[in-house]
Parts: structure tokens; C-alpha cells; sequence
């Protein structure tokens, strides 16, 4: 307690020795200003505070909450329904503390409140010094461009699993194929204003994007008999340009292409009201940029009933009938463009329906999830949030770091890392799924997680691209660009999240090995779930990137097919995360395609895939990882000789497809796997697109720049073993020069003339012999070479593991319980 608090209390009690540390620290940062006794304690002092509008908090965000009238309101908005009621008590107590920070008296939060709202004379914490929910803290209301309209509804889906699967749609050869007529014969009822295209470049943003009043773009009813359906998408990740009513039950809709751009239309997500039961609708997507779709071999769209998740809690559903993916009648002359049709009835009269190409998962359910994280006391003790930077419009890119607490200082740096990351393409939400999977199992508290967590440092960067997310692009960020062919970029400014990433993971490596990279990313033209690799050219690990693959195949059969993956390395790949952490020395570097589809394996043949099963192959990538490293190596051994007898066959089937014959025997493995392989597909941006225009000239000039710095850059400060070697090569020099002299002087040589080089290490010897004969003995400096840390080489065959397992009461699949740390051997490759 304050002493000067005591106000009504006659006998002053002696202060607490930590708050008159906090009362010197918080007076030292500026935090607290004024004496002990100015502290104001009545009803009428803090009524005053509560409702005065100069005591209000300014906002780190300045004049971009101009949208949002204060604190309180604006993280009702943000997390108005994915947190329990315990969470939302908690951010309104924060709030409440948010609104004394502008008190020329008092600049702190850490004064608490009772359940009535009253101010405590007592501080919060330590751990709360930089609370994590304060509006100032890394969470924040998303950020969009100025140009965006964004209505102010908040929207938020229930998560759900069909009880039954949901097969592939079977084509019954009647489908119909609708005539795209436009506008010039329709009604046009939903259209963006102003949708920045190619030319144009982002400038800036704020939080709710444009200013002003938000428009009404759908048409106005004219009464209770008024059929048509009333659409939006200015919503977080939707995408929508406009909607042209045809008929009374038929809709053309255009999708707006990725921001700054006039391409990559293929994520949509909009939502429609004013539905009627009996009728049957039939919607119309008119440019699509895909040639082939998975539409075409029987995927459906998703559709979410708010009535049926409100009444039935039955959330996102693969619906549709009479779907067709066909080619644009209307050729504009200069791209072509794809249509994708279907027919739906929807389950209620004046219901709210969304309709989308995968799974939503945005920006706001990321930060949700990461509050609960977060707000939870042990999984925050071993999983670590950090903002790794800001995006191009100011959004948060999140980093975690997750890993038990070491004991000593050895067994922390024993450790290896693995790097995962996702949605460095926004509209590829399965990634999220995986990543979502992924994490939920890691920081659980099986025995599998937990050992996990003793022996690796995880990496985790969840959302790549927020600003793409947010505004719902399919591929690109606001720069124009596909992140995913720009990692070698120079441009931190323009590139920040994966610039911070690559630059991230290259200070990993210099700390602790990278045992795996990978990239979850979405794929459009195939089903089940794969990874892109790329070849290792070294014999001696030869096949060793196909092992981890392999290994994932045989733990999820039903999802996973190694024979879609690819370890091809193309040259229009060069700039992908896969490519470029891959030639930082990463050998395992992957990226992980899940299809938008389903499946054709197994038990789950010709289904959809649900978010429970994305989720599950995140567990799966951890369960694997166990496989991977086990010390016990019969389970790598027999993927190796798998492996080599499925490449034979392989081959095999290359040469006789090209008619000729070839005896293998011996030779085989001498054949370059490229060769083999054909490339990897699915992209629509194979090639990269370069730079925008605006930013030529910046590139340019910051060549220029670490051209002329690599010039002026100083010679670095050798250490002692490389000064000592130096000195002996100079004295080596110096001697050969004198002995060349002397022999040309005596046999008649012409000056200059070299050496038999096989005779110069003796000739160097005997005169470093005499010389050492005839100066002083004098001490000298031991350089022992450093012990090889390369735990990528085979280990000796009667070397033991010390990787423990016998900490959990039930370890994994029976594998062999060991001795624990310090001495920690993870077998990257045999």
C-alpha cells in the first residue's frame, strides 16, 4: 500500500518494500508523475476520471480511430464473440484503466479494480507491466487500405463437422451451361466503387479503411414481395466486385482480382440475404483465370446458414447442384476468362447465407486464438509471442517460439529448430487449418508434444501476409506481388514479412541447426495433400529429403500422397521460401500443398476434406517428426530402401516410355533426378511478375548502395589462429623467395624463374629447421582445431542416443526409453 493512500487510517503502516520500488520505477519512465500524496482516492475523483472526455486515451493509433470512439468500444469490435465472458470482464477492466492514462496525475495501468469497478491502491503484477491485452499491445483492429470500404458488422462462424462425409459432386451429363449476358441485359444490384487495379499502388491505411460514410451498395427492397437477394462482401477476407441479377433466381458475379493487380481471382467469400426456401438459385462466377479447377472433378462450394448455426448449430456445408467449370463465351481479346456455375436451395426463408471457395480463416480468428494462448498460464510459460514485424499497411505479423525452459545452458543449445509458416498466400486458408492443427497439438500436454518440446526450438510464423488476408486477395500482398517469389528480396520496406522472415531464420542458423522448414500453403488442381521438396546433390544424403515424405504418407494414408510430391527445382522457383532457406543450408525444406478438394485415398476416398481433418495432418507433421528422429533407425532405413526401389521403378517406366532399354545395375543411381521428375503445377503465377514500377528505381538504387558498401567495408579483425596462419604463410613466402635467389645464383638461373613446386615444402622445412635451431626457444599458442558439431554426419555404430523418453508414464509407440541430458544426439539423417 501507498502510505499517503492511508488517508483515512490514523495509524500509517511502513510501505511495502515492492511498491516503493514500483512507485521509484514507474516516476523514473515518466509513468507516474507527482507525489505519493496527489494521488486522488474518492468516489467523486475517480467518477470524474471515468467520464471526463480529456481523461480519454489518445490511441496509439492517432487520427486512424477516427471509426472507433473509444477503447472500450473498439475491443467490443474486435472481439465482440470469440471469447468466453471471463475474457471479455478482462478486457473491460483494461479498458477501464486505459481511460486514467491521460491524467496529468497518474500515467499508469497498473492500478487494479474490483468487480464493482472501484480503484485498488495496489499494483498489478509485474508480469502485466506491458499487458498484453492494452489497446497500445500487439493485438489491434485489423488496418486497411484507405481505398476499402469496411461495414462495421462483425461477423464470426461457428466451427462444425459433418456427422456424414461429404462426397465429391458426380457430373450427371445434363448440367446446364448459362449464356453470360453482363449487365447490358441484367440489373446490376452489388458493385465495389473504386477498386484499385494494375497502375495504382498502396499508399496507406487505417483502421476501417475508407473514410466517410459507408455506402449502401445493394439495392433498396421495394417491399415484403421483393425477390432479390441482397449481397456484401466488404468484410474481413471477402471478395466480391459485383452482382448482376439476370432472372428472378440467377446471379453473374464478377470477383474483384487481388489488389493493385488485374489477375488472381479464385478466392471468394460473400454473403447474400433476403433467400426464399422453395426457389432455386444459380449463381455464376464469369472470371475465373484457371484453366483447370477442381471444380471440374466434382468439388463443391461452401455455404453457411446463420439460421441452421443459430437453431441446429451446423456450421460451413459443401452444397450445390449442376456445377460446370467452362470457359468464357466473352473474350475480351486479351485473357481468357473461366466460368463457374451451380444451383442452390437454400434451407430457410429470409435467412443470412455466406458462400465461400474454402474454409474462412482471418486476421481477427488468428488473434482470437492467440489471445487464448496467451491468457493461458501454462501454455504461456513454453510458448513465447513476439511481433517478428509489421506488415505494408501496419498489421501485426506474429512470431512464436515454442519450447520447454532447459536446464542448463548445454542442453538449450543442443537443441535444434524446425520453422514453420503459412498464408503467404491469403486466400490458400487451409493453411491456416494446418497451422491451426498444428499448434493445438504442440502446445497440449501429451508426451509426444512435451518431448517435442525438450528437444526442439519451434519457429512459428502463423499468418505471412496479413494485409492479403485481410482484404481478401487469393495470392498477393499490397505490394502487387506474390510474396512467395520475392524471398530474395532486397526491398525491406516493400517486403517486410518475408524480408524479417528470411533474415529471421538466416540468424537461426548462425545460433542452432535447422532441421525442417516448411510452408503450408493451398493447391487448386489436385487432390490430397503433398509436399514440394527439392533434391539433395549430395551423394552421400542422397534421397534423404524424400525420407520425412515419405514418412508423413505412411502416418496419414488417407490424406497424404507421396507420389503427388515433387523435389524438382525449377529456375522459376528460385525466389520461393522452399528454394531460397533451402540454399541458406536447410536440407529438409518443404512446402506443403493441401487441396481445396478432398481426397482419393483410403477411407476417405471421393470426400471433402473437413477443418478436423487439416487440422489432424498437423498432428500428423509432429507425429512424423518423432519418426524422423528416432534414435532407434530401422523406420529411416527401410524409408531409404523404399525409396530406392520406387525410383528404379521409376525409371524404368521413363525409359520405356521413351523406347529404349538400359541395364541399371550399378549405374542408376547416377542418374540426375531431375531428369526424372516432371515440373511442379498448380500455380498460376509460375513466373514471377518482377517488380512494380514505382519501385524499380529503389531496387536500383540499393544495389547501388551495397555495391559501393562491399567496397568501403572494412577488413574484418582476424582472430589469433587465423593472424598466426598468416604469419607462417608470409614467413613461408618470404623463405621461398631467399631460397629461389640463392639457387639461381648458383646454378646461373635467371632471376624470376619458379621452383619445382613438389620440391618446396622440403626446401621450407630444412630452412624453418636451421632457423628454429639457431633463434630462442619462445612460447607459441596452441590452435586445436574445434571439435565438428556437423550432426548430419552418420554416428558411429556403437554410439548411443541419450534422447529420453522414460520422463512420461506412456511413451510413443514403445520406443526405447534412455538415459536423459546433457549429451542429446538428434539423428538428421543416418
Amino acid at each position: 500500500m501507498f502510505p499517503a493512500l492511508e488517508t483515512e487510517v490514523k495509524q500509517e503502516s511502513l510501505p511495502d518494500p515492492y511498491e516503493d520500488f514500483m512507485y521509484h520505477h514507474l516516476q523514473y519512465y515518466g509513468y507516474f508523475k507527482g507525489h505519493r500524496g496527489s494521488l486522488p482516492t474518492s468516489a467523486t475523483h475517480q467518477h470524474v476520471w471515468k467520464n471526463n472526455p480529456r481523461y480519454l486515451l489518445s490511441g496509439s493509433f492517432g487520427e486512424r480511430q477516427g471509426m472507433v470512439p473509444d477503447p472500450l468500444q473498439k475491443e467490443k469490435l474486435l472481439w465482440p464473440t470469440c471469447m468466453s465472458s471471463p475474457v471479455h470482464r478482462q478486457i473491460e477492466a483494461v479498458s477501464r484503466d486505459s481511460l486514467m492514462l491521460s491524467s496529468p496525475l497518474l500515467k499508469s495501468r497498473q492500478l487494479l479494480h474490483d468487480e464493482f469497478g472501484e480503484v485498488s491502491p495496489c499494483l498489478r503484477e509485474p508480469r502485466d507491466l506491458f499487458t498484453f491485452f492494452s489497446s497500445s499491445g500487439p493485438l489491434q483492429a485489423p488496418r486497411w487500405p484507405i481505398e476499402c470500404e469496411v461495414i462495421k458488422e462483425n461477423l464470426h462462424h461457428i466451427e462444425w463437422v459433418p456427422p456424414q462425409p461429404e462426397y465429391f459432386y458426380q457430373p450427371t451429363g445434363n448440367e446446364k451451361l448459362p449464356e453470360i449476358v453482363g449487365e447490358e441485359k441484367g440489373t446490376v444490384v452489388f458493385q465495389l466503387d473504386s477498386v484499385p487495379t494494375e497502375g495504382s499502388y498502396f499508399t496507406s491505411s487505417r483502421v476501417g479503411g475508407k473514410r466517410g460514410i459507408i455506402k449502401e451498395l445493394a439495392v433498396t427492397l421495394q417491399g415484403p414481395e421483393d425477390k432479390t437477394l441482397l449481397f456484401e462482401s466488404r468484410f474481413e477476407s471477402g471478395n466480391l466486385q459485383k452482382a448482376v441479377r439476370v432472372d428472378t433466381y440467377e446471379y453473374e458475379l464478377t470477383l474483384r482480382t487481388d489488389l493493385y493487380t488485374n489477375k488472381h481471382t479464385q478466392w471468394f467469400y460473400f454473403r447474400v440475404q433476403n433467400t426464399r426456401k422453395d426457389a432455386t438459385y444459380r449463381f455464376t462466377i464469369v472470371n475465373l483465370l484457371k484453366p483447370k479447377s477442381l471444380y471440374t472433378i466434382g468439388m463443391k462450394p461452401l455455404m453457411y446458414s446463420q439460421l441452421d448455426a443459430k437453431t441446429h448449430n451446423i456450421g460451413w456445408r459443401r452444397e450445390g447442384n449442376e456445377i460446370r467449370y467452362y470457359k468464357n463465351n466473352r473474350d475480351d481479346g486479351q485473357q481468357a476468362f473461366y466460368c463457374l456455375t451451380w444451383t442452390i436451395q437454400f434451407p430457410h426463408d429470409q435467412d443470412t447465407c455466406f458462400f465461400a471457395h474454402f474454409y474462412p480463416y482471418t486476421y481477427t480468428d488468428l488473434q482470437c486464438y492467440l489471445l487464448s494462448v496467451a491468457n493461458n498460464p501454462v501454455q504461456s510459460q513454453f510458448c513465447k509471442l513476439r511481433t517478428l514485424c509489421r506488415s505494408l499497411a501496419g498489421n501485426t505479423v506474429y512470431l512464436l517460439t515454442i519450447t520447454n525452459p532447459s536446464r542448463t545452458p548445454q542442453e538449450a543449445a543442443a537443441k535444434k529448430a524446425v520453422v514453420l509458416s503459412a498464408r503467404v498466400h491469403p486466400g490458400e486458408s487451409n493453411g491456416s487449418w494446418i497451422m491451426k492443427g498444428f499448434l493445438d497439438f504442440i502446445l497440449s500436454n501429451s508426451p509426444d508434444a512435451q518431448l517435442l518440446r525438450d528437444i526442439f526450438v519451434f519457429k512459428v510464423v502463423p499468418m505471412l501476409n496479413p494485409d492479403g488476408v485481410i482484404v481478401g486477395n487469393y495470392r498477393c500482398s499490397l505490394a502487387g506481388r506474390d510474396l512467395n517469389r520475392h524471398y530474395k528480396t532486397i526491398l525491406k520496406e516493400s517486403f517486410p514479412c518475408i524480408w524479417y522472415t528470411r533474415n529471421m531464420i538466416k540468424r537461426l542458423l548462425e545460433e542452432r541447426e535447422v532441421l525442417l522448414y516448411c510452408d503450408f500453403h493451398g493447391h487448386s488442381r489436385k487432390n490430397n495433400i503433398f509436399l514440394y521438396g527439392c533434391n539433395n546433390n549430395d551423394r552421400k544424403y542422397w534421397l534423404h529429403e524424400r525420407v520425412f515424405p515419405l514418412m508423413l504418407s505412411k502416418n496419414a494414408p488417407d490424406k497424404f500422397s507421396f507420389h503427388s510430391c515433387n523435389f524438382k527445382v525449377q529456375k522459376c522457383k528460385e525466389g520461393t521460401g522452399r528454394v531460397v532457406m533451402w540454399r541458406m543450408g536447410i536440407l529438409n525444406s518443404y512446402t506443403m500443398e493441401s487441396t481445396f478438394g478432398g481426397s482419393t485415398l483410403g477411407n476417405k476416398r471421393d470426400t471433402h476434406f473437413t477443418t478436423e481433418d487439416l487440422k489432424s495432418l498437423g498432428y500428423h507433421v509432429c507425429d512424423t517428426l518423432l519418426d524422423f528422429c528416432d534414435p532407434d533407425r530401422t523406420k529411416f532405413m527401410q524409408c531409404l530402401t523404399e525409396l530406392k526401389e520406387l525410383l528404379q521403378q521409376e525409371i524404368h517406366k521413363k525409359f520405356n516410355e521413351l523406347g529404349q532399354d538400359m541395364d541399371l545395375e550399378g549405374s542408376w543411381s547416377d542418374i540426375c533426378l531431375s531428369d526424372i521428375e516432371s515440373s511442379t503445377s498448380g500455380s498460376d503465377s509460375s513466373l514471377s511478375d518482377g517488380l512494380p514500377v514505382h519501385l524499380l528505381n529503389v531496387a536500383d538504387e540499393l544495389n547501388q548502395k551495397k555495391k559501393m558498401y562491399k567496397k568501403k567495408k572494412k577488413k574484418l579483425l582476424q582472430t589469433r589462429k587465423q593472424r598466426n596462419e598468416q604469419y607462417q604463410k608470409n614467413n613461408w613466402m618470404q623463405e621461398l623467395k631467399l631460397t629461389e635467389d640463392a639457387l639461381s645464383q648458383l646454378h646461373g638461373r635467371d632471376k624470376g624463374t619458379s621452383l619445382d613446386p613438389s620440391k618446396m615444402p622440403s626446401l621450407i622445412l630444412t630452412k624453418n629447421k636451421e632457423r628454429m635451431q639457431t633463434e630462442k626457444p619462445r612460447s607459441t599458442v596452441s590452435c586445436s582445431p574445434k571439435r565438428s558439431t556437423n550432426s548430419s554426419q552418420e554416428p558411429a555404430p556403437d554410439m548411443k542416443s541419450h534422447w529420453s523418453r522414460n520422463r512420461y508414464p506412456a511413451t510413443k509407440r514403445g520406443r526405447a526409453a534412455m538415459t536423459a541430458y546433457p549429451s542429446l544426439h538428434i539423428y538428421t539423417y543416418p
